[in-house]
């Protein structure tokens, strides 16, 4: 069966953005009151997969949502909808479970991929100190930590003020921007890389290179599969569409 006929057709001819009413109804913590804003197809408001008012802080992001709907053709195709996706999770998922949420991405401190690096080959040290180190000076800068790094296969403890200002910084974002940040922790196993991208301190080109560093220099060395660089493709696809709901978050 192909995708067009499980694909539910579109079913509107308009889409566009429209502010929400200060009435005291803001559907959830993420939106105060009369702060929001909201995408009509067709004069109907957007409503979430758990039926919740479709209500963004910003207009740029509502404008960026409608857009995603205003490009579908006959059918629905969600997957070129990232930040429709991100709203509904927002609503329906990271504000019930904020902290929870938080918790998960203060584990990967311990973790963090640019605080593990090789020793050999030396072409491959260099590449990981080319593109960690200026993240590493960036959250050192940041957030006034120290991030001990190694070669070792051992995990490695980082200081304590290290892990309760990352932790802290994290906790500090509000639900959206923490979804944001969620995304690109996941995707590049790096809190550091995720805060730089979600506070702007880089763009998704150079969180990419940064994350897939180790993979892009084995590709030079003994070439690429078409489904490695498909899934390759994906991800610099997804941090690139964080950016823009970064950016669209950052113009209010």
């Amino acid at each position: 069966m192909s995708d067009a006929v499980t694909r539910r057709k579109r079913f509107y001819k308009a889409a566009e953005v429209a502010p929400v009413a200060g009435d005291g109804a803001a559907p959830d913590p993420a939106t105060p009151a009369g702060a929001g804003w909201t995408v009509l197809l067709d004069g109907r408001g957007l409503r979430t997969p758990a039926k919740a008012p479709l209500v963004v802080p910003g207009r740029a992001l509502a404008r960026l949502i409608a857009d995603e709907w205003a490009a579908q053709e006959t059918h629905i195709a969600p997957e070129t909808m990232p930040a429709t996706k991100l709203a509904n999770v927002v609503i329906d998922r990271v504000v019930p479970h904020r902290a929870q949420i938080a918790a998960e991405l203060a584990g990967y401190i311990g973790t963090d991929l640019v605080c593990y690096r090789a020793d050999n080959p030396k072409e491959l040290a260099a590449l990981q100190a080319r593109h960690w180190d200026p993240l590493v000076d960036w959250a050192r800068t940041r957030y006034d930590i120290h991030l001990v790094t190694t070669t070792g296969l051992l995990a490695v403890d980082q200081p304590p003020a290290t892990v309760e200002r990352l932790t802290r910084a994290i906790e500090a974002a509000d639900p959206w921007r923490l979804a944001v940040l969620h995304g690109a922790v996941t995707t590049a196993g790096s809190v550091v890389i995720g805060l730089a991208l979600a506070e702007a301190g880089i763009d998704a080109a150079t969180a990419y290179d940064a994350a897939f560093a180790d993979e892009h220099f084995q590709i030079a060395r003994w070439g690429e599969d078409a489904e490695q660089a498909e899934r390759l493709a994906l991800l610099r696809r997804d941090l690139d569409d964080l950016a823009r709901i970064r950016d669209a978050l950052n113009a209010g």
